[in-house]
């Protein structure tokens, strides 16, 4: 999944729509965490839309990209 995006185009907002997906283990939280996280380190501002209600448990739980310090947890994946 992570090499289905382009982390170095020069955008300042992208939106990943998650509304057709199911987030199954935290191996998928690693992998959506990695794509946020590394569009913010290159100024991209992402919003993650159309979690549905228990992909936006596991994100809750299990996901660093919406939290404090995050880039310094994705090492925790």
């Amino acid at each position: 999944m992570t090499e289905s995006f382009d982390i170095k185009e020069s955008v300042s907002k992208g939106v990943i729509d998650v509304s057709r997906a199911h987030f199954w283990d935290v191996t998928a939280i690693a992998a959506i965490d990695k794509v946020i996280i590394k569009f913010r380190r290159e100024g991209t501002e992402v919003e993650l839309i159309g979690l549905n209600e228990a992909s936006q448990t596991m994100i809750d739980n299990f996901g660093v990209h919406d939290k404090p310090d995050a880039e310094q947890n994705l090492g925790a994946h």
